[in-house]
C-alpha cells in the first residue's frame, strides 16, 4: 500500500484551455508540480501535461486535455501524490513529518512540535513546552537535523525562542 500526500487544492478553472488552478503550501512544489508527475484528484489518477505559475497558484494541465468541460468536475477537491514519488532522499523530509517530533537540543528536549505554519515564505513549527508555546522557524540557524525514525527534530539556539 502506498502513502498519498495532500500537495494542494483545485480552487478553480483557468482560461477556457483546461488549466486547473491549485492552492498549494507544499513544502516541495518543484517536486511535485511538474511534467509528466502522477496526481490523484478525486481518485482519479491524472498525468500533468503542463505547469505554470500565476500569481500565487499553480496552473497545470492534466492528461493533455485542453477543454474546460473536461476539468471541472475536479474544482474543490484536494490533490495528491503518492510518497514514493517525491523520491526523497535519506536527509530529506516532509514539513508535516514534523508533527509530534520532540525537540532535543544538547540531550534536553524542549517540547514537542503541534503545528506547521507557512508564513510568507518560511516554514515555521508551533512547539509546546513546560505549558508554552513558541514558534521556530525552519532556518538552519535553528534547525540541525530531523531523525525520521525516532522523531526527534535535532535544533540549536531554541531556548532562546521561548519565552
Amino acid at each position: 500500500m502506498f502513502e498519498l500526500v495532500c500537495v494542494g487544492k483545485v480552487i478553480n478553472f483557468f482560461g477556457i484551455k483546461g488549466e486547473l488552478k491549485i492552492l498549494s503550501n507544499f513544502d516541495k512544489i518543484s517536486q511535485v508540480f511538474k511534467v509528466g508527475m502522477k496526481i490523484l484528484i478525486n481518485n482519479q489518477e491524472l498525468i500533468i501535461s503542463s505547469v505554470r505559475k500565476h500569481k500565487n497558484y499553480i496552473l497545470i494541465t492534466v492528461n493533455d486535455w485542453y477543454d474546460i468541460n473536461l476539468i471541472t468536475k475536479y474544482i474543490g477537491y484536494n490533490v495528491y501524490v503518492r510518497k514514493e514519488d517525491l523520491n526523497l532522499k535519506d536527509d530529506e523530509y516532509l514539513v508535516e513529518e514534523l508533527v509530534g517530533a520532540i525537540i532535543k537540543e544538547n540531550e534536553k528536549e524542549y517540547g514537542i512540535v503541534k503545528e506547521t505554519l507557512l508564513v510568507g515564505n518560511t516554514y515555521y513549527i508551533k512547539v509546546v513546552y513546560n505549558k508554552k508555546t513558541y514558534l521556530v522557524p525552519l532556518i538552519d540557524r535553528y534547525i540541525v537535523r530531523f531523525a525520521k525514525d525516532e522523531k526527534i527534530l535535532y535544533t540549536r539556539d531554541v531556548k532562546s525562542l521561548i519565552l
